[in-house]
């Protein structure tokens, strides 16, 4: 397990993403017969909901879903994140929301005893291990099907990120 040691007492490491769910299907790869047009069902619809992870190298999570995502509801979410777990070592991307937000990086900056940050490098998601669940779950909830409504939607999407066991290897995303 990967730790922290310095003058204040050990953290866990944690990486965090956010992603968007749209209230439609996904078709990545399809089969079909040579000369047939492919038809892929559509809701028309804009909805949307905004999912934000938290995920250790244990395998500790939390993953909880918002209507927006911007700097006021990633505040809402780091400091239940902060509630829940205490302490630990974040590593975050470059979302405008983590870097430009004044707000964010004041509250960054007054729960530094608890909290260690780390920054991915710019433009590499391919090094977060929470994109790969952001995947499963995409695949999993909305993936070559409709949903009968956007709330049924969401509520698979609940339960498939409490009930799914994500146990990424750390060490293969977080090495150069």
């Amino acid at each position: 397990m990967w730790y922290y040691k310095d003058k204040y007492p050990i953290h866990p490491l944690f990486c965090e993403d956010e992603s968007t769910f749209l209230y439609d299907s996904i078709s990545r790869k399809v089969w079909i017969v040579k000369g047939r047009e492919y038809r892929r069902l559509v809701t028309g619809s804009h909805k949307k909901i905004h999912a934000y992870g938290f995920l250790s190298e244990n395998g500790k999570k939390m993953f909880t879903l918002r209507k927006n995502m911007n700097a006021g509801e990633f505040l809402k979410v780091l400091s239940k994140f902060l509630h829940k777990f205490k302490r630990a070592i974040l590593i975050l991307d470059k979302a405008p929301w983590h870097k430009k937000s004044k707000r964010v990086q004041k509250y960054l900056k007054e729960h530094r005893r608890e909290l260690k940050i780390i920054w991915f490098p710019s433009g590499c998601p391919e090094m977060n291990p929470v994109e790969e669940c952001w995947r499963q779950a995409k695949g999993e909830v909305n993936g070559g099907r409709i949903h009968e409504s956007f709330e049924r939607m969401v509520k698979e999407l609940r339960y498939f990120v409490k009930y799914t066991e994500f146990r990424q290897n750390m060490g293969k995303y977080l090495r150069p």
